[in-house]
C-alpha cells in the first residue's frame, strides 16, 4: 500500500480511522501522534464537512459529542493559536484565585502559568511558539498584563 491524496481523501469521505491511520504511517514511516494525523486531515480534507469528521476521528471523539465552539484550525486559526486563545477566554471568564495562569513569554514560546512562581511553575503550559506569530503572542501577553493590573496580581 502507498500513500497517496486520492486514497487518503477516500479513507475520510468513508470516515475509515483504521485505513487514515494506517496512511499517515506509510507516509511517516512510522507510528503517528494525533497531532500528525490532525495536520494530514488538515493538509488533505477538500471540505469543511471531511474535515471535521475527520478531526474528530483524530481525536477520537464522537460526532454527537463535539461542542459547536470547538475551533477547526484550517478555517480560523492555527491548533496552537487555538490552544492559547481558549487558555486566555478561560482567564477572562473564570474568577482569579491561587491556580490562575496568566500568560507569559519565554524564549522560544508562549506559556500559561502563574503569576507567582512564573517559568518556574512545574505546571505551566506551552501552547503556542513565538517565531511567525510575534503579534499575537504580544497581544496575548498584553491581555494578560492588564488582567494582571485589573485584579492586582
Amino acid at each position: 500500500m502507498k500513500f497517496t491524496k486520492t486514497a487518503f481523501r477516500a479513507a475520510l469521505k468513508a470516515n475509515d480511522q483504521t485505513k487514515v491511520w494506517q496512511l499517515v504511517a506509510i507516509s511517516l514511516k512510522r507510528t503517528p501522534t494525533k497531532k500528525e494525523v490532525c495536520n494530514y486531515v488538515e493538509k488533505f480534507s477538500s471540505t469543511l464537512r471531511d474535515f471535521r469528521k475527520a478531526y474528530n476521528m483524530a481525536y477520537s471523539r464522537s460526532e454527537k459529542n463535539t461542542s459547536p465552539k470547538m475551533v477547526y484550525p484550517k478555517y480560523t486559526v492555527s491548533l496552537e493559536r487555538g490552544a492559547a486563545l481558549a487558555m486566555l477566554r478561560r482567564l477572562l471568564t473564570e474568577k482569579p484565585s491561587n491556580y490562575t495562569k496568566v500568560p507569559m513569554m519565554g524564549h522560544t514560546h508562549l506559556y500559561f502559568c502563574s503569576p507567582s512562581y512564573g517559568h518556574a511553575d512545574y505546571n505551566k503550559v506551552c501552547t503556542c511558539k513565538i517565531e511567525g506569530n510575534e503579534e499575537f503572542v504580544n497581544k496575548i501577553v498584553k491581555i494578560g498584563e492588564k488582567f494582571m493590573a485589573k485584579h492586582n496580581i
